[in-house]
């Protein structure tokens, strides 16, 4: 055993065999050299020893054992009894703890942090997990790693890419503070920060987050996402758009179930569904649920019910009513309690309305209980049918024709075709057809025997005027799609 005089810090060495070189202050060890300092332990096949330095430079079959919790291994060592700083460089550098294993060609050990750097690209390994940096460096204090620079953290389950991220080894826990992007079998997930516990694939992420689910997607100023199950949860500026199907829900916060593919949503939630030619239909009430079904062929059915307060737009048509309900199945619309319609100059109430949709565009409307139709003849005068059951069909997004079944009752102004009044008919009649032209009644058709009189315009009773349950309600119909929250 032999070791240096000079300093506090002193560098103690065995080895086969030594011998002084012409420098003064510098030896050469050869065989089974082994250094220690401090705690720590250095072995190689061959060493310099420079004495008035305290420092050593050793080769071949290196190996650095810090109290048995790290181990380093290299071709290459540089240690410093002054500085506490150790250089290992090689081929393959491996530092070891009993977390985790990294790999690169230089590796530099600061004994007085324990902190571990690298900048020419690592990889390391732990449990599951492999991950791959330029840049990095190993706290073992806190068992924290810090990566920097094209960093991919690949698991047999999923794989993460991002810019910079913090690891820690014990709690399986990564910290995300740049562009990131995870991907699995069954999603992909982008955030700018945040943080994923990879043990649990449970995840919390705080920027421009986004999670995809095939042709479905996920946002908020706030996810947090559990992989199994593949459930998230998100929070403030709410958005679930599926690219398929062409629709979007809007909120403040929403929940989503990618097994089932459900969702729940509520704070200001809005439901957007767009057509073919790019018009949109817009949905609002208070709270918002959606989920898929298979039928008994298989395929998907999308289920959405929206409950309280509800109210809808599109250009074309507008609407009202306490709860509805849809099903891509039969692409229906279900109204109910209060519905009220209106097509421009048209209003339809009743006990349920149902509309039918192709593409996504009005097809067939149906009126349930107390149907009721009002159209505007001018500023003054309406055109009113009603009966027990209603039925309309649209062309072009546009109600051009509407059957009444059951006690149909009508009120019409029938008019010249240069345009002026002939007078009001107000007539009974079981069943009634109406012909629409831009949503204005062209011409009634009693289908049986009617009873009824026609008043001349001068002679029309006040009392005649209008059937029972008249209640024109234009004045409620959302304009625009900013008036479904007011």
């Amino acid at each position: 055993m032999a070791q240096s005089t000079g300093g506090k810090k002193v560098i103690k060495f065995t080895a086969l065999k030594q011998k002084a070189a012409r420098e003064i202050g510098k030896t050469r060890l050869i065989g089974k050299v082994q250094f220690e300092h401090e705690g720590a332990i250095m072995d190689s096949d061959s060493a310099w020893f420079f004495r008035a330095e305290n420092r050593i430079i050793a080769f071949r079959n290196i190996k650095v054992n810090q109290g048995d919790t790290l181990f380093m291994w290299g071709d290459r060592l540089e240690y410093s009894g002054e500085t506490r700083q150790a250089v290992v460089t090689g081929e393959e550098v491996k530092l070891q703890d009993q977390e985790m294993v990294l790999i690169t060609d230089r590796l530099r050990l600061d004994r007085n942090t324990n902190i571990a750097y690298y900048t020419t690209k690592g990889t390391v390994t732990s449990e599951e997990n492999t991950l791959v940096s330029e840049k990095g460096y190993y706290n073992s204090n806190t068992k924290t790693f810090s990566f920097k620079d094209s960093v991919v953290l690949r698991n047999p389950d999923y794989s993460i890419f991002t810019d910079t991220m913090h690891y820690n080894s014990e709690s399986h826990i990564a910290y995300f503070l740049g562009p990131t992007t995870i991907i699995s079998d069954s999603s992909k997930i982008y955030c700018e920060n945040g943080r994923y516990y990879t043990d649990r694939d449970v995840a919390q992420f705080n920027k421009n987050a986004y999670i995809y689910d095939g042709p479905k997607y996920l946002t908020g100023d706030s996810l947090y996402y559990e992989r199994e199950g593949d459930y998230g949860e998100a929070f403030r500026n709410v958005l679930i758009h599926d690219t398929v199907e062409n629709y979007l829900i809007t909120g403040d916060y929403g929940e989503y179930w990618g097994h089932n593919d459900s969702a729940y949503v509520t704070g200001e939630p809005l439901y957007t569904v767009v057509d073919e030619e790019g018009d949109s239909l817009h949905v609002h009430g208070d709270t918002l649920y959606s989920n898929t079904t298979l039928d008994s062929l298989g395929r998907k059915n999308r289920h959405l019910q929206i409950f309280y307060g509800v109210r809808f737009y599109r250009k074309d048509m507008q609407g009202k009513c306490d709860s509805l309900a849809y099903s891509s199945g039969d692409s229906t619309f279900r109204m109910y309690r209060d519905p009220i319609m209106w097509d421009d100059s048209t209003q339809i109430t009743g006990d349920t309305i149902y509309l039918s949709t192709n593409d996504n565009k009005p097809d067939t409307l149906k009126v349930m209980g107390n149907a009721f139709m009002v159209s505007r003849a001018d500023s003054i005068r309406y055109n009113q049918v009603k009966g027990r059951l209603m039925i309309g069909k649209f062309r072009k997004s546009e109600l051009r024709r509407v059957y009444v079944n059951g006690n149909g009752e009508a009120v019409y102004y029938a008019k010249e075709e240069d345009g002026d009044y002939l007078g009001m008919n107000r007539s009974i009649c079981s069943r009634i057809l109406i012909l629409l032209a831009n949503s204005e009644v062209k011409r009634i058709t009693w289908m049986g025997e009617p009873e009824g009189v026609m008043h001349p315009m001068d002679k029309i009773p006040a009392d005649r005027k209008t059937l029972e349950g008249f209640r024109p309600r234009f004045e409620e119909r959302p304009s625009s799609k900013a008036d479904l929250f007011k």
